[in-house]
């Protein structure tokens, strides 16, 4: 394409879509619950349950309220880390953690983690040439729950995300300057709030997707990932890997606006246009030159410490801001010229990395040679880390990711800590409480079914009966809440 000196518009196209919450809820449950839905834990239950029997173990007997425990014990070992997860259950002074080891054994616990599956394997065609078939009911889910929770942001992002992993493993892949360099690599993209939306496992360059079109690998990696919200002015943002100038305009025809910094070697002729480099180093820093073919693409070569090349369908020079670089010569800051362009890509393209940022804040990283389930609890850590996104955008009471975690891996545990497996025969006499009561119980186990009833505590003295219609004092506890209840206020203390 032919590219002509062109002052580029000082406003972007405005936005047609709307970004709206379509999750109601209260509770940092609720939200969890919305994106890792009833019908996935029911499915997970149903091919583990198939698998230990298909392996000779056919007591497996595993429940959804027994996975959701097992769930919520592996979320609280990704803020409460040991170096082996044995640890959780030892009988050593202050490393014992009652939360997890009173809510299942620990060989139940490698029992599950063990037989957990997410397909028959008896049923999967070995001519399927998808590398995570074992996996793919559970992806395809999330996906399908992460783009119904929440409408497209007007900013958008594509990058890569790693999921450490250091197995023998075809499709692993070494990306350097990452943190954790080996692993699987994921395209993503997220919002600039870092709430992902879309994603893809990389399965090599034409692994599992057929023909690569003239856009390349890379952009047909955005074209897929963007595929959801054509013709409603997204701006979309992606670094030189996926950024050419086809791209750009496959994008533009599709009501999608594209912004990302482009390789020198990618320019298609633009490069003739711009001042030369040469030029531009005697100018000095924040020397800019702007060129833009027929089709609306304008290209913006940029002096920073180093040359800048940034193409895009919707913005470029103006209008330009002042931007503040420490200069190594003169040992001062300075104020250099900053095109609008540039702005914009530094505001709008860290959502995929905040997102990476707020994972990487309380991982699930605990080693297992099946790859598919080092992917599985990364996702439970992205679904998370989504819900939190959801729970603060709905207005509700500010609560920080490890609270937030804490109160999802308290109410997912309560949910089957009723019913777990004991072995030996039961005894003919209920176990004694070993906690006192305490004086408040957190809504995820006072507002969930379960055994609430009332129980005569062997204390000398009363305690003052936790519902607020009451003020007279009992020596009767609520057997899961573990507060001081008079029996009859149960029914009005556990209502909404």
């Amino acid at each position: 394409s032919k590219f002509l000196f062109y002052i580029w518009r000082k406003y972007l196209p405005p936005f047609l879509g709307e970004s709206k919450m379509n999750v109601e809820g209260a509770d940092p449950i609720d939200f969890f619950m919305h994106l890792f839905t009833q019908d996935m834990i029911n499915d997970i239950v149903h091919n583990t349950n198939l698998y230990s029997v298909q392996k000779g173990k056919e007591k497996l007997a595993l429940t959804s309220e027994e996975f959701k425990t097992f769930l919520g014990i592996n979320i609280v070992m990704s803020y409460v880390r040991y170096p082996r997860s044995r640890t959780y259950w030892s009988s050593e002074t202050g490393l014992r953690l009652e939360l997890i080891a009173d809510a299942m054994p620990v060989n139940r616990f490698e029992q599950i983690l063990s037989y957990m599956h997410f397909v028959d394997n008896y049923s999967l065609d070995p001519k399927n040439a998808d590398r995570f078939v074992k996996i793919r009911p559970v992806l395809d889910a999330l996906k399908e729950t992460f783009q119904s929770a929440l409408d497209p942001e007007e900013f958008q992002s594509v990058d890569e995300m790693m999921i450490p992993y250091k197995g023998r493993l075809s499709i692993k892949q070494y990306v350097p300057k990452k943190p954790k360099p080996w692993g699987i690599k994921v395209w993503v993209r997220a919002g600039s709030s870092g709430y992902m939306y879309n994603f893809e496992p990389y399965q090599g360059p034409a692994g599992g997707r057929g023909e690569i079109s003239q856009l390349g690998m890379a952009g047909d990696v955005v074209m897929r990932l963007c595929q959801d919200i054509q013709d409603k002015n997204h701006k979309v943002f992606f670094d030189n890997f996926f950024c050419t100038i086809p791209l750009l305009q496959a994008l533009e025809h599709q009501g999608i606006y594209g912004t990302g910094t482009c390789r020198s070697n990618r320019l298609h002729g633009a490069q003739e246009k711009l001042k030369r480099e040469k030029q531009m180093k005697q100018e000095g820093r924040g020397s800019v030159s702007v060129v833009t073919n027929a089709q609306n693409i304008t290209v913006t070569r940029w002096l920073d410490s180093s040359i800048i090349h940034m193409a895009s369908s919707c913005t470029g020079l103006s209008p330009t801001d002042v931007a503040q670089r420490w200069s190594k010569k003169e040992k001062q800051m300075l104020n250099i010229q900053r095109p609008f362009s540039v702005k914009l890509y530094n505001q709008h393209m860290g959502g995929v990395d905040l997102m990476d940022q707020c994972v990487a804040m309380y991982p699930h990283r605990r080693r297992n040679k099946r790859w598919y389930i080092r992917v599985f609890f990364h996702f439970l850590d992205v679904t998370t880390v989504n819900a939190w996104l959801l729970y603060r955008m709905s207005g509700n009471e500010a609560k920080d990711l490890l609270l937030f975690k804490v109160s999802i891996a308290r109410a997912l545990i309560n949910a089957g800590s009723m019913k777990i497996h004991t072995r030996g025969r039961p005894s003919a006499t209920p176990p004694r409480a070993k906690r006192r009561a305490v004086s408040k119980a957190p809504p995820e186990i006072r507002y969930t079914p379960g055994n609430h009833w009332p129980q005569l505590k062997e204390a000398k003295n009363a305690s003052r009966c936790q519902d607020a219609a009451c003020t007279r004092r009992t020596k009767y506890i609520c057997m899961q809440c573990l507060v001081a209840l008079c029996p009859g206020y149960f029914g009005n203390y556990h209502r909404k």
